[in-house]
């Protein structure tokens, strides 16, 4: 009997470029199980192979919607993975609650998971409303007069709503003036933004969108030259950022969920270079965070499974809540509620072409470069 892993991932849509790598990072793990003959299960004293279920959500909430009670109810999986991206991931945690199974997040950030008190979600993932604060910390440790922090953020997007308003509130607990910028997703509303912008001299310009909105707002900061000490995006943490600003990427901040230069010795799976040089090989390009998130919610599976000793849902539910480990991604660790308390994340910038951290201190690769003007 196999074990059967199901999730519904975005395989096309305005999610795909991440969902693919997520999904790439996930397929990686199992062939490496598999590889292995398998997770051992001492309840049925053998181990099992692991098939992978999937379909593709195109990027909806209602395909996802559809595609996790499908996995449920249809092709009753063992174990049901969330996909990528806050809004989808919060759906698929409402279908897996109706049905009291556990959904293993790793690709939806959103505080609102947490504040909804679901009582099957286990997360893997740092909470967006962390995304700013190394970045704002680093700002301030590099310019202790720095006074002024612009913050861009869709009104529309929940994932980009709770890092803004976290942003903000540790902002001016640092001792910035902070003035947002809000607008609607996928428009250009923050073009109308450009006077007050330049009027307010800001000198960390925070853009806390969607992908797709961060890389229009690089683009238009650099169109209009608009100088700035530092700014950050998101968005500046993927290759995809790099791809679509080329030079212009140069001294671009982000914060990041995982890096290969991250130093740690895992208690299970390979380190951050044995990921690292396994996923270039078998798919010929490096991989991002979003790509360690698939490789890493496998063998924190795996590892509740060891434990366990089980594959009864609510047994590896239990299992996950009291269990700390590492892997190459970080520390594993989560509340009572399943809520991520153990992983950190670490501040990237762009220098040279080459994405370097720089934050926290321990492990910085290089020294960031600011003022940037």
């Amino acid at each position: 009997m196999n074990i059967k892993v199901g999730i519904s991932i975005s395989l096309s849509g305005n999610y795909s470029v991440q969902g693919i790598e997520s999904f790439e990072g996930l397929k990686l793990w199992v062939k490496h199980i598999n590889n292995r003959r398998g997770i051992f299960v001492e309840d049925s004293n053998k181990p099992h192979l692991v098939e992978l279920m999937h379909y593709d959500d195109q990027s909806t909430v209602e395909l996802c919607r559809a595609n996790t009670e499908k996995l449920i109810l249809k092709d009753k999986v063992d174990i049901l993975l969330g996909p990528y991206s806050s809004s989808l991931a919060l759906a698929a945690c409402e279908v897996a609650q109706e049905h009291d199974m556990t959904l293993w997040n790793h690709g939806g950030s959103t505080d609102e998971i947490e504040e909804r008190n679901f009582s099957c979600v286990i997360n893997a993932i740092t909470p967006a409303s962390h995304y700013s604060y190394g970045i704002i910390d680093c700002v301030r440790k590099a310019d202790p007069q720095a006074k002024r922090v612009a913050i861009f953020s869709a009104s529309n997007s929940g994932f980009s709503s709770r890092i803004a308003n976290a942003a903000k509130a540790y902002s001016e607990q640092k001792g910035f003036d902070v003035r947002e910028f809000k607008f609607i997703s996928g428009s250009a509303e923050f073009k109308i933004y450009l006077a007050k912008l330049v009027g307010y001299n800001a000198d960390l310009i925070l853009s806390v969108a969607r992908a797709e909105d961060d890389i229009a707002i690089a683009k238009w900061l650099s169109s209009n030259n608009i100088n700035t000490k530092a700014r950050a995006f998101v968005a500046a943490s993927i290759k995809l950022f790099k791809d679509e600003l080329g030079n212009n990427a140069q001294g671009a901040l982000s914060s990041s969920q995982w890096e290969r230069g991250v130093q740690i010795k895992p208690d299970i799976g390979p380190t951050p270079r044995e990921f690292y040089t396994s996923f270039l090989k078998e798919y010929g390009k490096a991989p991002d965070y979003v790509a360690a998130q698939g490789y890493n919610i496998g063998l924190v599976l795996e590892k509740c499974i060891e434990c366990a000793k089980t594959l009864e849902d609510k047994a590896l539910r239990q299992t996950a809540k009291s269990l700390e480990f590492d892997t190459f991604y970080g520390k594993f660790k989560t509340d009572s509620k399943g809520n991520q308390i153990g992983h950190k994340m670490v501040v990237v910038q762009w220098q040279n072409s080459q994405k370097v951290i720089v934050h926290p201190q321990a492990i910085a690769q290089a020294q960031i470069v600011y003022p940037l003007i």
